[in-house]
């Protein structure tokens, strides 16, 4: 007989269980990609999106620049360089270390995955289009941030969880209406960051359970730390 195992004793099973399914199926579309089996989805895909018009375009340019590395990278930063000055160390780690691995497999991804021309709106034929980098490192670090955010009682759940989904989603889709990506490039990156921020939050929470078993008997994973100030006792 198998035992059961207790998901609240195990907090990391979840994530890396959503993550590990997201690496597959991001393999299982590189691989559709591969072989050219999704083109005629994507053409169709294409051809019935809006686009925006020419007095919205210079608006939503600006928006769409959130999702470039070097707007996601600073701000990661910053919110890590304050987890970690509030003693929240596995937190911050959490947060660097997904942003940052968002970024270089994207990178990575340039040059190991299929290469395909992006749309025509684009004009760049021979610039890798796969997966889309905007959706890739933006999901990333804000399904992360908000996962630990959460989780260290620093912010309501539901409410951070909202709004990383929307704007996740708001910045993919903004890729699509620019026709700076393939539907199924925009796809790839939200599941090639579903898959690192999966990782990313599984380490988080084996490194805090390790935490609280060491020095914390009795203490949930997530139980707020308190620095002590100087002089007292």
């Amino acid at each position: 007989m198998v035992a059961s195992v207790d998901m609240r004793s195990r907090p990391e099973l979840a994530p890396g269980g959503i993550g590990l399914t997201a690496a597959g199926l991001f393999g299982l579309l590189s691989w559709k990609v591969l072989k050219h089996r999704t083109w005629r989805q994507d053409f169709r895909l294409w051809w019935a999106l809006p686009r925006y018009g020419e007095k919205t375009k210079t608006s939503a340019m600006w928006f769409g620049h959130l999702g470039k590395e070097w707007a996601v990278l600073p701000v990661a930063a910053a919110l890590a360089g304050k987890l970690w000055n509030d003693d929240r160390t596995a937190a911050a780690v959490t947060v660097a270390v997904a942003a940052s691995g968002a970024v270089a497999a994207s990178h990575i991804f340039d040059v190991a995955l299929p290469k395909r021309s992006p749309p025509p709106g684009r004009r760049a034929p021979f610039t890798p289009s796969y997966p889309s980098g905007h959706a890739l490192h933006s999901t990333a670090f804000l399904l992360t941030s908000a996962y630990v955010l959460s989780r260290e009682k620093l912010v309501d759940s539901r409410r951070i969880g909202g709004v990383a989904l929307v704007l996740s989603a708001a910045l993919g889709v903004d890729r699509l209406i620019h026709d700076r990506h393939w539907t199924t490039d925009v796809i790839a990156g939200w599941l090639a960051a579903v898959a690192i921020a999966g990782s990313a939050t599984a380490g988080y929470e084996v490194a805090m359970r390790r935490s609280a078993s060491r020095g914390h008997k009795g203490l949930p994973a997530y139980a707020p730390r308190v620095r002590k100030r100087p002089g007292n006792t």
